[in-house]
């Protein structure tokens, strides 16, 4: 993907707001060409595990990475409030401080935005990639724009000793925000279950939120492959639960939102290692 595909265009999309059917329309296509080759591999995988697709999935594939880039701009701009208002929201945030667990599945950043806007200062958790797998430059810059629109929304809290931040974030009421289907790593995992469905959920995590007694909710923001409307959808919160049970209910969240989009998804190039 070129600098104009990875920046320049997407900043376009931001300054005109184009709207999800906007970019359907207007824009997929040309966006599509760069990004034709991964996609057809994500379809073969998102089929070999017998998810549900059609003929637009590739599209829907290639505009899920088009968003991604434009709302960095919308934050880095400073369109906080305008993200967070193009997104219909399913659900609330609970009232006391909480982690919010989501999944490499729709967009992130209009979530962050919400949080943002709500006062909960979110804190992404996330690890830290070497330049090094960055293949362009284009990337290396696409990457570095999603990193200063993270800080303009409320920061970050990288891994390696991340348990310690997590917790004195906590304590100071900010919101972090964690993706349960990130690679583990080489660390200690255990084996989420939902039906037919299993994923591997970093232990870590999964033993904080029990221990501590963390009160925490899941999160899922895509658009509607019917109507094209950006929504924002929030679980109950939950608290108290074992380890065992969390993974359950991360694998379950997982596994609906394959169900209603798998174009959405962002981990099909590593799926054979995490699902099963």
């Amino acid at each position: 993907m070129s600098l104009v595909h990875n920046l320049i265009r997407p900043l376009g999309h931001a300054l005109r707001r184009l709207s999800v059917n906007d970019l359907m329309r207007n824009e997929a296509c040309l966006s599509y060409p760069g990004a034709r080759s991964s996609a057809l591999h994500d379809l073969a995988e998102a089929e070999a595990i017998g998810m549900k697709t059609d003929s637009d999935w590739l599209v829907r594939h290639a505009l899920s990475s088009a968003l991604d880039r434009r709302d960095d701009w919308m934050c880095t701009l400073g369109r906080i409030c305008d993200l967070a208002d193009e997104v219909e929201k399913v659900g609330a945030w609970p009232d006391q401080p909480f982690i919010a667990l989501g999944t490499h599945w729709g967009a992130g950043m209009p979530t962050l935005a919400d949080l943002c806007i709500n006062h909960r200062c979110p804190k992404f958790v996330y690890r830290q990639e070497p330049d090094t797998v960055f293949q362009t430059r284009s990337q290396y810059w696409a990457h570095r724009l999603h990193l200063h629109a993270l800080e303009r929304l409320g920061g970050t809290i990288t891994l390696g000793g991340a348990y310690q931040r997590i917790i004195g974030a906590l304590s100071l009421s900010e919101t972090p925000v964690v993706l349960v289907d990130a690679p583990a790593h080489g660390r200690p995992t255990l084996i989420g279950r939902a039906g037919d469905f299993a994923m591997p959920i970093r232990a870590g995590l999964l033993t904080m939120l029990s221990n501590e007694n963390i009160p925490y909710v899941f999160y899922r923001c895509g658009f509607s492959p019917d109507t094209g409307q950006r929504q924002l959808s929030i679980s109950p919160v939950y608290q108290g639960l074992k380890p065992q049970e969390i993974a359950d209910q991360a694998v379950d969240w997982l596994k609906c939102a394959l169900v209603i989009d798998s174009a959405q998804w962002r981990l099909w190039m590593i799926a054979k290692d995490l699902l099963a």
